[in-house]
């Protein structure tokens, strides 16, 4: 594609999702360095706020177009999801961003998933409103499945044959794992799949090491990112057990000598407390009330708002352990050896993506029993895994010339 165009970007809530900025940052990079010419627009509901965010960048964002009587077809769509229906009225407007735009990347990274407890209970269905919103697209524009996990999407052949049909109807699939790679080879051609880093690995912190952010020397700080969505993805709403690992992981990370145990929020949502990191970690503080001691400190990092600012803090810790995937892409793009906790696909596939094997996962429902003990082996290697990370990234900075090449090639 060559001259002035426009490029759309589609799938994300708001910025008050880090990640989300983290995509949309290092998705606008690439862009830049493809069609240097090209206009971006970034369909979001919190425009406002989002343009407050990427005021350094020459990005539009708008609102993202809903179609008429919202509210109408938001009640006749519950009634369809209690009776297990797989018909649902389209909710936002995609012949909208079809004409103001000449290709749409969606880049919700994980929106073509289903949760755990979902598949786990067989409760999947023939419906995702980003694959009709897709559906109905591609029939004005290119649609490009852009650093994506994509499934599980469990074994009702009716459930496969709907997701795989449209990821079949797709301009390009750009997936950010070969986790993911290896899954939709077994169903669909994948000529036009190709596997490139997370976007969140080509934004770049400007910072000097151990700024005003400076830790004690004296204590080892380690970075915990808690999420109450990780919780309702892997288990759904009755959790109990999960909550209990957590408060039993954090209590076990406290007893670990000289610690500065730092609670760090990665999303921020105004909408739902499900997805409130910064909510969730205060009400694991508040139950930490005996345990904050001069030994072992405990706070949370209210002021670092944004993916970038928050980089700034991880950078100063000695290890990070992370449940939101891109938070540890944080820390990792800092050279900062992390812990992945992992509750969907694309954890795993992440870790793997990093450090080529399993080595440095937990899974969500293990951390009760397992973090204390990974962090304490992550702890006595930390020179020789900072070491490791140090040489992927080269290898993944090696990798921008191969998907900037791929961009170019495509055309509307």
């Amino acid at each position: 594609m060559n001259g002035r165009f426009t490029i759309g970007l589609f799938g994300i809530q708001g910025l008050y999702n880090f990640g989300c900025e983290a995509i949309v940052r290092g998705t606008y990079r690439l862009i830049r360095e493809a069609w240097p010419n090209s206009s971006i627009v970034l369909y979001t509901y919190c425009p406002r706020e989002d343009s407050a965010i990427l005021k350094d960048l020459d990005i539009v964002c708008k609102e993202v177009p809903i179609r008429r009587f919202k509210l109408l077809r938001r009640i006749v769509n519950k009634l369809l999801r209690t009776v297990s229906s797989g018909i649902r009225l389209p909710i936002w407007d995609a012949k909208a961003v079809a004409e103001e735009c000449n290709v749409v990347f969606s880049i919700g990274g994980d929106i073509y998933t289903i949760p755990r407890f979902i598949l786990d209970q067989g409760k999947e269905q023939a419906y995702n409103a980003i694959v009709e919103f897709g559906k109905t697209l591609v029939k004005y524009r290119p649609l490009v499945i852009w650093g994506a996990s994509i499934g599980p999407f469990g074994n009702k052949d009716e459930v496969k044959e709907y997701y795989f049909s449209h990821l079949s109807d797709v301009h390009r699939i750009y997936c950010r794992e070969e986790m993911t790679y290896r899954y939709l080879e077994k169903h669909i051609d994948t000529s036009k799949v190709l596997v490139m880093p997370d976007p969140a690995f080509y934004v770049k912190g400007e910072f000097g090491v151990r700024g005003e952010t400076d830790k004690n020397r004296s204590k080892i700080r380690i970075a915990l990112n808690l999420s109450p969505l990780s919780l309702y993805e892997y288990g759904g709403s009755n959790n109990d057990f999960l909550e209990g690992q957590v408060m039993k992981s954090v209590r076990d990370l406290l007893t670990i000598p000289n610690i500065e145990l730092v609670l760090v929020p990665h999303v921020v949502s105004p909408f739902s407390e499900k997805d409130n990191d910064l909510a969730f970690l205060r009400s694991v503080y508040n139950n930490l009330s005996d345990l904050r001691t001069k030994e072992a400190s405990v706070s949370i990092l209210e002021d670092c708002n944004g993916f970038i600012n928050t980089k700034r803090f991880l950078k100063t810790c000695d290890i990070v352990i992370a449940a939101r995937m891109h938070c540890a892409i944080n820390a990792i793009t800092e050279g900062i050896p992390t812990i992945f906790i992992t509750y969907s696909l694309k954890g795993l596939g992440m870790a793997d993506y990093v450090y080529g094997s399993s080595r440095w996962i937990i899974s969500i429902d293990d951390i009760g029993e397992k973090l204390k003990d990974a962090a304490l082996e992550l702890l006595s290697c930390k020179k020789t895994v900072a070491e490791q990370i140090k040489k992927r990234l080269k290898e993944i900075e090696r990798e921008e010339t191969r998907v900037v090449e791929s961009l170019s090639e495509l055309s509307p």
